[in-house]
């Protein structure tokens, strides 16, 4: 029963990312339908980002008092809803809108997510376990990009919202019969008060902002990048792009592995300098050759951060207020990382280039492992 229900997880986790995943690779096709610039395109994931980051912070809140299993069908209801009806948009402000009610459906899922797995396996298998439900996220990120361009062959960028609206629909479906509704007690409720005062949760929420920015952020500009700046066609493209996503799906699940054994703060330390000379490397990269390469090793690094994160959040927290630590520390995270930080390389390229601030992406995030210091207990 275990087994099970760590698969069904997986797949909320893996159908809930591709809702957000799916959008960057149809981003150059959306930028010349709606005419719009650079920075107008990055500013879909602002939206995105604004109402992914208000249901994390509001599923801290309020699965304490609905219950997990509730929050979690409240989530999917909303995205489901959302993904569907984002097929008919045909103008920006539409797109804007409907990427905003994306976010608030998914951003629902994680923080009761977490709580219900660290509940059912134990401390010495958290590394593990939640390594094998990140894994549903690298997944999505290899596999969508690359299904995008083999279904734009045939059919048009809309016919990817229903199928992926009913995928939603269908997991929801068994979700609701088949997962067991554990509360939290009334008395074991988290102030968030009390938890923005922890300098620990600032330390993770600076980590997760360089992680994110790293991963969904740069994911969501890296079609730009390479179409528009670096010359490659649309299906090319996304192919490579897809296919560099490969290496995430394993480094998620070695990093798991390595952090039960040798703890969270090595492995996040390792990851973080990794990550930033990779991107520095994705940014200097020309050739073709060299421009796979780059993108390959920065996808498989940055991958490795989040459940090494998530487990870091695990071990610094209580039962009663994990679920408020994780939705806050990782909202800050995805409003900066994929809110600003597309819109921000956006218009970074319309005023000098993409590489540009790619390059400098990389120096900061470099930088930030050495704030990992003060994290003294993982």
């Amino acid at each position: 029963m275990k087994m099970l229900f760590l698969l069904l997880f997986w797949s909320l986790w893996f159908v809930n990312f591709s809702t957000r995943t799916v959008i960057s690779p149809i981003l150059p096709i959306l930028e010349d339908e709606f005419a719009i610039s650079h920075a107008l395109a990055g500013g879909i994931f602002t939206f995105l980002s604004l109402g992914y980051t208000a249901t994390l912070l509001l599923s801290g809140l309020l699965s304490p008092r609905i219950g997990y299993k509730r929050t979690i069908i409240v989530g999917f209801a909303i995205l489901t809803t959302a993904v569907f009806c984002f097929r008919y948009t045909d103008t920006y402000a539409s797109a804007v809108t409907l990427s905003l009610f994306i976010g608030l459906g998914a951003g629902i899922y994680l923080p009761s997510a977490i709580p219900l797995i660290t509940e059912i396996f134990g401390r010495n298998n958290w590394g593990k376990v939640i390594a094998f439900h990140g894994t549903a996220a690298s997944l999505s990120i290899l596999v969508i990009p690359v299904l995008t361009a083999l279904t734009l062959r045939f059919l048009q960028w809309r016919a990817l919202f229903f199928i992926l609206s009913a995928g939603c629909l269908l997991l929801l479906i068994f979700f609701w019969v088949l997962s067991p509704d554990p509360r939290p007690e009334e008395k074991q409720r988290a102030r968030l008060s009390h938890i923005l005062r922890r300098a620990d949760f600032w330390v993770l929420a600076i980590l997760w902002i360089f992680a994110v920015s790293n991963g969904l952020g740069l994911y969501n500009v890296i079609p730009l990048f390479l179409v528009k700046e670096r010359g490659m066609s649309l299906e090319v493209g996304n192919t490579i792009f897809g296919l560099s996503r490969i290496g995430g799906v394993f480094s998620v699940a070695i990093a798991g592995f390595l952090v039960d054994r040798y703890g969270a703060r090595k492995i996040l330390f390792l990851v973080l300098l990794m990550t930033g000379f990779s991107t520095i490397g994705l940014a200097l990269a020309h050739i073709f050759p060299l421009m796979a390469v780059a993108l390959f090793v920065q996808a498989t690094v940055s991958a490795a951060f989040f459940p090494v994160g998530q487990v870091a959040i695990s071990i610094l927290t209580s039962v009663n207020e994990r679920s408020t630590f994780t939705g806050t520390s990782i909202a800050i995270g995805i409003i900066i990382g994929t809110g600003v930080t597309p819109a921000l390389l956006g218009a970074v390229a319309d005023a000098w280039s993409f590489q540009s601030g790619i390059f400098f992406l990389g120096v900061l995030t470099a930088l930030s492992c050495v704030a990992l210091k003060y994290l003294q207990r993982i």
